[in-house]
């Protein structure tokens, strides 16, 4: 889902088009980030995380956002479709850049014999030993996929194998000279010049520095086997609406989320009426003395009021406080947008959603209320 700024802290930012809305990753904090600069995992990949500054940690909200050198991860206190019209951009991250040392050239050269660092990266746990990986270079971690043999394979070839992330050229650790040590459960992903090896591992963890490839991964010979890295399609967003469920004498109906205040323990109104008429007493709820409706009668079905059995209240949404009495409430649904089908008008019965197979009745709050006249909401 789509979702245009961010607010932490109490200030809103303005996040860049194509940012969306995503579940709250795993996260495996960075050295020197202070808890803000991390590594998240989220489904299966991992990406840079920084929640930021102002916002409550662990985040509550957090947005997967695009950006000239790849995706990341934004966390902060609320996101919302509608920031202000003023509200600056996202800064940028600090995660560290390499550093150079464009006028001290005898501090930016590596002692001889030892590979130049970049900055962060993962330690893969190989089944005979660890191999280090810029951060750019992983891809993602998959369950090791069944192996399929490869037509005239390189040297150090295991076989190919389908992923969720597509294509792969599966290798044998051995050939980095790591081999032996068990079965590995996972297969890291990673990226060489465009092309998509696999190597099987057991676990995957951030480091602060790292390597840049082994020359054996860049091979002429290995790369030209190896399948392109291929990007995969971005899911359309669907629109969604969330649904109340609720039943009364029998009768399945649903009233938009946004209509509803609260959901109220079972209990019997005061000064309860007479079974069929539209008020059926009063209950207490906040302070306030909501008039109480029976959504039986509004359905035209027997009472739900009926019997002298306790039974639970929806505070319907309103400047006027109403209760509405059902004999239960299922809870919430998200239901696509395309499911519903609107009815004209200004009745009781706003639309029909398509849910479970069957046709369920989306109630209007303030037409369950009519019978009330000035009680309504």
């Amino acid at each position: 889902m789509s979702v245009a700024g961010i607010i932490a802290g109490g200030i809103a930012h303005r996040l860049p088009e194509g940012a969306s809305a995503t579940a709250m990753p795993v996260l495996r904090p960075l050295p020197g980030g202070a808890g803000r600069l991390c590594v998240g995992l989220l489904g299966g990949g991992a990406l840079p995380a920084w929640v930021l500054p102002g916002a409550a940690l662990p985040a509550r909200a957090w947005a997967l956002v695009p950006g000239p050198e790849g995706a990341l991860l934004l966390g902060g206190d609320e996101l919302t479709d509608s920031p202000p019209a003023d509200a600056a951009p996202v800064p940028p991250p600090p995660f560290p850049q390499p550093r150079l040392r464009l006028t001290r050239p005898a501090q930016a050269e590596p002692e001889a014999g030892l590979p130049a660092m970049v900055r962060g990266g993962f330690r893969l746990n190989l089944p005979g030993g660890a191999l280090d990986i810029p951060f750019a270079a992983l891809g993602r971690l998959v369950p090791m996929p069944a192996l399929h043999p490869v037509p005239n394979p390189p040297p150090g070839t295991r076989g190919m194998a389908w992923t969720e992330a597509g294509p792969v050229l599966v290798l044998d650790p051995g050939h980095l000279g790591r081999g032996g040590g068990g079965e590995a459960r996972l297969l890291a992903l990673v990226l060489s010049e465009g092309r998509q090896l696999g190597l099987p591992c057991l676990g995957a963890t951030p480091v602060a520095e790292a390597p840049p490839l082994p020359d054996l991964l860049a091979a002429p010979g290995l790369l030209a086997a190896a399948p392109l890295a291929r990007s995969l399609p971005v899911a359309e967003s669907v629109p969604m609406r969330w649904l109340l469920i609720a039943r009364a004498s029998g009768a399945r109906f649903a009233l938009p989320l946004e209509e509803v205040a609260a959901v109220l323990p079972p209990q019997l109104p005061r000064n309860q009426r007479g079974a069929q008429e539209a008020l059926a007493g009063i209950a207490a709820h906040r302070g306030d003395v909501l008039p109480v409706l029976d959504a039986g009668l509004r359905l035209g079905r027997a009472p739900v009021l009926a019997g002298s059995l306790p039974t639970p209240m929806l505070r319907l949404q309103g400047s006027r406080p109403v209760a509405l009495a059902v004999s239960s409430v299922t809870g919430l649904r998200s239901v696509p947008e395309a499911d519903l089908a609107p009815v004209e008008g200004a009745g009781l019965v706003s639309a029909i959603a398509h849910l479970d197979g069957d046709a369920l009745p989306v109630c209007r709050a303030a037409m369950m209320a009519a019978p009330l006249g000035g009680y309504g909401p």
